[in-house]
């Protein structure tokens, strides 16, 4: 019995060497890599050039406000900001540095329904810091759009558009 015994696991090692030995075939499934150079390294550099060239590029971080100070629309509300039915909204753009500072030669007003609201809010975004946008990594400058309505639509609100 004894005898047996050892020949039991003899016999699966050997099937094992067997079955392992035999060569697979290769996979031709495998699609081949492209290996890049080391000198097409997008830099922080190129990010830059190609942000300056389309403000709207897509980023990692889009600019924001560290702070809305000052407030873009002051309370109380100053008069001549509000229409005749009670709201105001503007609607800006302005290019970001890579410090965090508003290009105010960029500034453009896209919509605004008074001329002192735009004044009020060129006025405020010019102090305002921001936190730069981002890709790989790197600050880039790029677009800051921004809009405010008042008086701001509450939730249930049937004008109250999800765009």
């Amino acid at each position: 019995m004894k005898c047996s015994v050892r020949r039991i696991p003899l016999a699966a090692v050997l099937l094992s060497i067997a079955a392992c030995s035999h060569q697979a075939t290769p996979d031709t499934s495998v699609t081949p890599v492209r290996i890049v150079a080391a000198d097409s390294v997008v830099t922080c550099s190129d990010w830059v050039r190609r942000a300056v060239a389309d403000p709207e590029m897509g980023v990692e971080q889009v600019p924001a406000p560290v702070a809305f100070k000052p407030a873009p629309i002051p309370r109380p509300i100053p008069k001549g900001v509000l229409g005749k039915d009670g709201k105001a909204e503007v609607r800006i753009r302005v290019l970001v540095d890579t410090l965090g500072a508003a290009d105010m030669a960029t500034f453009t007003v896209i919509k605004s329904t008074s001329p002192t609201l735009t004044k009020l809010v060129r006025t405020a975004v010019a102090k305002w810091t921001f936190s730069p946008a981002r890709v790989s990594g790197c600050k880039v400058p790029r677009n800051f759009n921004w809009a405010a309505v008042y008086p701001p639509a509450q939730v249930g609100d049937d004008n109250n558009d999800a765009r």
